[in-house]
């Protein structure tokens, strides 16, 4: 079948299922016009005709090409400033989408003859406010971003204001201008709410003053439907004051200097208030004004025909079109309203030690989430072999990492403030680096995978909080370590994970091995990382050490361990314990409540520090409301099965059980039965542990104890 026989196809199926539709009528006969099937229809609605263009992508049901859920355009440029009525005259509505021709069809018919009954006849208007929209200027861009600022104009106020030329290109194939400005503020020092890092950048480039006047009320087309922007420079007449249109005047004629004008014109923005949470914001729309085409009029006034005031001239405006530009509120609520990490994080000044991999990802997420406050720390440059994971481009190379991260991050956000420092912590005092750090930041982030960070930060007193990451080679397994010694924790926790030895690859850096880890497997992991933390915080939760390890071997699965972590000063010993096993004991001495129940730990241990990974149930035991005695059973034969699986890795920790309603408190009982396992030579562990839980009309608690030189001695 041509082409020609397909379209008269599609036309005798529209035509149809038009007329199956009481209230619609086709007034001009739809034609094939390019990509579009085009007529003109009338729409019958409580003794009123409505009449629209009407244009069928030729690929119908499929949408509107170049945009997301429109697919039948109906346009009425008289219905510019309904609510739900684009720029254009379209109606803006977004039907499902659907593949089934006829029923999408009468549907997008019957959201047409809603939006009629709905918004032109009965007047409805949404909760939410509908920005005004105005008749933009062709062939050019100028764009306005600002801030929220709490002003409290009168009524006709006007003066002076400041901005940035962010950016000034060219564009499309026509190379038409685009100008990208950002307001720093107003003649009476209210600033906008920038960060004083990109205020510095607004301020190093071209800036220029502009003029402005608030008018409290949208400056809207007078006696017609809806909220139609004004569109000529006489509508303006019911809304700026006399004094202002000849402030106006003699500015553009002779008082305006060249820190106004660009390329002969300038800007003025309107003010006017729009609801919000707050009660009301104050908005800005934008106005280019030529010098070579005055908006207002003047003549001057006869001696005999002047009033009280004794002007002179008198100004009027001319029907001059109005070339609005574009504005855009994005406010720090507003810029980050999409979605943003918690606020003890983005309140907090952050310390990122480290910009490569990690370092520069972490930076960019935390920016992108809001965070006000980086400190960026590396003393390294940029190298070729930097680009295939970390942020940056091959315009970077060479350049200082942490300038290239900063600058980076200022394009990203206008909110953020960027301190950098461009030396290792190991050239500084460390009384000076415990001063300076508690007083200047709240969070740090250690991504530098130096165990002499860590060394650092064991030795000061730092009241914050860090994070200290770190990635296995080949991203077998990412790992955060949190709370106090770092360095014990990350020997303990790598030795558990078995880190295999980094590799060396011509290329990669300055001559020595690196982990290897693709940008995907390093933001897959950080990512989730960061997560756990921000939802911890988010939870008012503690943080604790955890670790992450991809597993893709039978069924892909991401396995996630946080070890809450403890310390006994007498023999310098340390627990990580999973916090998945102390809700396995919750649950198991919850059930066999108001009896005693217990189990044995099962995990790693190195030296005298330990993880305790999970636990083993007994089989066969013996409790009562103040006893419990499990007997070997099976547990004998798992134990030897687990450390052959794991090739010794994983084996026999110590003991757990619970005292019902009672205290935390071992008994001479479990101190006798710790006696005689640790003399146990079938066990191969002298200093066994034991966890005592309580649970009942007490919160569930425990305390972690360790057999030692005769006596448990308690972990803190």
């Amino acid at each position: 079948m041509d082409n020609n026989s397909i379209d008269k196809k599609i036309i005798k199926r529209i035509n149809g299922l038009i007329e199956r539709d009481k209230d619609v009528l086709i007034s001009d006969s739809i034609q094939r016009n390019g990509i579009y099937f085009s007529g003109k229809i009338e729409v019958s609605c409580l003794n009123e005709i409505f009449v629209f263009d009407i244009s069928i992508p030729h690929h119908y049901p499929l949408t509107h090409p170049n945009s997301d859920n429109i697919s039948i355009i109906f346009r009425n440029e008289n219905y510019i400033g309904l609510d739900h009525i684009n720029l254009d005259g379209s109606v803006c509505f977004h039907p499902d989408k659907d593949d089934d021709f006829d029923k999408k069809f009468l549907y997008e018919l019957k959201c047409l003859k809603q939006w009629i009954r709905e918004y032109y006849i009965l007047g409805k208007e949404d909760e939410n406010y509908s920005y005004l929209v105005h008749t933009t200027e062709k062939g050019r861009i100028d764009r306005l971003h600002f801030t929220n600022i709490k002003n409290n104009f009168d009524k006709h106020k006007f003066g002076t204001f400041d901005y940035s030329i962010y950016s000034d290109d060219k564009y499309g194939k026509t190379k038409f201008p685009v100008k990208k400005i950002f307001r720093l503020g107003f003649d009476n020092k209210k600033e906008d709410n920038w960060s004083n890092s990109f205020r510095e950048i607004l301020k190093s480039k071209t800036c220029k003053k502009g003029i402005y006047y608030f008018m409290e009320g949208e400056p809207i087309k007078k006696n017609v439907k809806g909220r139609k922007g004004i569109e000529n420079w006489s509508e303006f007449k019911d809304y700026l004051s006399d004094e202002f249109i000849e402030y106006l005047y003699n500015g553009l004629k002779r008082e305006f200097g060249k820190s106004f004008y660009i390329e002969n014109y300038l800007f003025l923005i309107i003010g006017y208030k729009i609801p919000n949470d707050d009660g009301y914001e104050e908005h800005w729309d934008m106005i280019r004004i030529s010098k070579k085409n005055l908006p207002i009029d003047f003549k001057r006034i006869q001696r005999k025909e002047r009033d009280e005031t004794n002007k002179g001239f008198e100004y009027s405006l001319k029907k001059n079109k109005i070339y609005w530009g574009t504005s855009e509120n994005i406010d720090f609520k507003r810029f980050f309203g999409r979605g943003k990490l918690n606020n003890s994080i983005t309140n907090s000044k952050i310390l990122i030690i480290g910009c490569g991999a990690l370092g520069s990802t972490l930076s960019e997420v935390l920016v992108r989430g809001g965070l006000r406050t980086i400190i960026l720390e590396d003393f390294d440059s940029i190298r070729g072999g930097n680009l295939c994971r970390a942020n940056y481009n091959l315009d970077d190379t060479i350049y200082p990492k942490t300038e290239r991260l900063a600058n980076r991050l200022l394009c990203i956000s206008p909110f953020i403030n960027v301190i950098q420092l461009d030396t290792k912590l190991n050239g500084v005092d460390l009384d000076e680096i415990e001063n300076v750090f508690n007083k200047n930041v709240d969070i740090i982030f250690d991504c530098s995978t130096d165990p002499e960070v860590t060394f650092i930060l064991d030795k000061i007193d730092y009241k914050g909080s860090i994070f200290s990451f770190g990635i296995t080679n080949n991203a077998k397994s990412f790992v955060s370590i949190t709370g106090k010694d770092l360095t014990k924790q990350s020997k303990t926790i790598f030795e558990y994970i078995e880190n295999e030895p980094p590799t060396y690859i011509e290329g990669t850096g300055c001559g020595y091995p690196t982990f290897e880890a693709n940008f995907n497997d390093i933001s897959t992991l950080l990512n989730t990382g960061l997560k756990i933390i921000n939802d911890n915080y988010s939870k008012n939760n503690t943080n604790e050490s955890f670790i992450i390890k991809p597993n893709f071997d039978d069924m892909p699965r991401i396995d996630i361990e946080e070890y809450e972590y403890y310390t006994c000063s007498y023999n310098d010993s340390s627990i990580h314990i999973s916090r998945n096993v102390l809700r396995k004991i919750e649950e198991n001495i919850t059930t066999h409540y108001p009896k005693e129940f217990g189990g044995v730990f099962i995990g790693f241990k190195e030296n005298k520090n330990f993880i305790i990974t999970n636990i083993l149930i007994p089989d066969k035991y013996e409790n009562g409301k103040t006893v419990f005695v499990r007997h070997p059973g099976s547990l004998n034969d798992r134990l030897k099965n687990i450390h052959k699986l794991t090739n010794g890795k994983i084996g026999y920790l110590g003991e757990w059980h619970s005292h019902p309603d009672g205290p935390t408190s071992p008994s001479k009982v479990d101190l006798n039965a710790m006696k005689e396992i640790a003399k146990d030579k079938n066990i191969t562990i002298d200093e066994p542990l034991l966890m005592i839980a309580q649970i009942g009309s007490v919160p569930y608690g425990k305390e972690l104890f360790v057999y030692s030189n005769k006596k448990l001695r308690k972990y803190e």
